[in-house]
């Protein structure tokens, strides 16, 4: 299984082939917002960003899509969703998946058991709305998180161990950033300060929860990993990613430290080999200018990738790519795409045909941008733009021909995954689903 893939004694197999492992790109999506804003704005802007990304762009609709788009009232369990109103994916093994999607204004968790064809309602009133995110381990156990906080400046993880038919709230927090999950072993990275409307806010140090029963009970490890966070004011909190290689070696990073020059924020990484009894600080590799997100991804304990992302404008966003490896301790610029008007007039001795269009960070919903399969092979679907591969390890970078072919137009909000080098699926909000299985053609399942 992927998620085992350098374990030279790995657990049991389980029935989720990829999301915590390979392509675990960064949740780092949402740069804090602008110091002085009140949170009854940040709300009102999230809501419109939603609202105006479930619009469908120059597509006519279908009639089960207006059925189902202007359909008032309770969704009953099993009806039919558009793939037109997916916003994001996940995927347990080729045939069976989960998704969040548009309903209006609303937010339904729907599922899949024929590999993405069709979809129905599992829950049309979850707890957690776009942009929260989800994980599932297996067809019953799943995790939700990410929504628009709380008054309250909460954040939490709401499990379920039904398919996503009951949900209950996990007791951590107050801020939950990003889970993983292999099999019933779950970590939690978590935020200790609540959020609040500070413009300038102190850094709180970050925790990992563990549950060892699918998110029944809790407890802290050992120790803490070297990184903090800065809970000022954000639509969703996500200024810390775990990407977890095994179910003993994982990354923690965040980038909300203590500001540098220019405004940005210097991130920290940290690794532990021993389930977090004890942590070790790895060196970040964006530099300033393209440090407003970031997003990290591995095909295993040593091979990591990061992508690094300047101040977006526009639609455009400078970006590079940084690869390692030996676990993070030394950093190569592999490619990039300079904007120097977004970069303090810096550009980066790379090229590699990574695209300015869209963003990798911060404004996306909260979906993966990177996805890497193997040491040669990743995908990037920038927010907003298209999606583009790598076969050599990140050096050069091109459009998917086979998604053109089968319908992807460039400029939407989504995201890519895969289950195996061979499975995979881009969402594409108000345009629908494609799905590949064999890593190289791509077939359109329907708006």
């Amino acid at each position: 299984m992927f998620e085992h893939l350098d374990d030279p004694s790995p657990s049991g197999p389980t029935s989720r082939a990829l999301r915590a492992v390979l392509i675990r790109a960064a949740r780092l999506r949402r740069r804090r917002a602008v110091s002085g804003v009140a949170a009854v704005g940040v709300i009102t802007l999230a809501l419109g960003l939603v609202i105006g990304l479930a619009v469908p762009r120059a597509r006519p609709a279908t009639q089960a899509f207006t059925a189902f788009d202007t359909h008032v009232g309770p969704l009953a369990v099993g009806t039919a969703v558009p793939l037109a109103n997916l916003a994001d994916v996940v995927f347990v093994n080729d045939t069976h998946g989960f998704g969040l999607a548009f309903h209006g204004e609303d937010t339904v968790l729907v599922s899949t058991s024929n590999g993405g064809e069709s979809w129905r309602v599992v829950d049309d009133a979850p707890p957690a709305a776009l942009p929260a995110q989800l994980e599932f381990a297996d067809a019953s156990h799943g995790y939700l998180w990410g929504a628009t906080p709380s008054a309250r400046g909460r954040a939490p993880l709401w499990t379920t161990s039904d398919g996503g038919h009951s949900w209950s709230e996990a007791p951590v927090g107050p801020v939950v950033s990003d889970v993983s999950a292999i099999g019933s072993d779950v970590w939690a990275v978590v935020g200790t300060c609540p959020i609040n409307s500070s413009s300038v806010a102190a850094a709180c140090p970050a925790t990992v929860e563990q549950s060892m029963d699918n998110g029944t009970t809790w407890h802290a490890t050992a120790a803490a990993p070297p990184v903090s966070e800065e809970p000022g004011l954000s639509v969703a909190d996500q200024d810390l990613e775990l990407a977890r290689i095994t179910t003993s070696r994982a990354y923690v990073l965040s980038f909300a430290a203590a500001p540098a020059v220019g405004g940005a924020s210097l991130g920290e990484l940290g690794y532990t080999a021993d389930s977090g009894r004890t942590w070790e600080a790895r060196p970040d590799p964006c530099p300033t200018y393209f440090d407003f997100g970031q997003e990290i991804a591995a095909s295993g304990t040593n091979d990591l990738w990061m992508v690094c992302g300047s101040q977006p404008s526009t639609g455009s966003q400078a970006k590079a790519l940084y690869r390692s490896s030996d676990g993070g301790r030394h950093w190569t610029l592999t490619a990039a795409a300079n904007a120097p008007a977004l970069s303090g007039d810096v550009s980066l001795s790379a090229a590699g045909g990574l695209p300015t269009d869209g963003y990798v960070s911060p404004l996306s919903l909260g979906h993966e941008n990177l996805a890497v399969l193997t040491p040669e092979k990743a995908w990037v679907f920038p927010d907003r733009s298209g999606v583009f591969q790598t076969t050599d390890g990140g050096h050069s970078w091109s459009p998917v021909s086979g998604l053109a072919r089968a319908g992807l137009v460039g400029g939407g909000t989504g995201n890519v995954v895969f289950v195996d080098v061979d499975h995979g699926w881009v969402c594409e909000v108000g345009a629908g689903l494609w799905r590949t299985t064999d890593g190289l053609h791509w077939q359109h399942l329907g708006p």
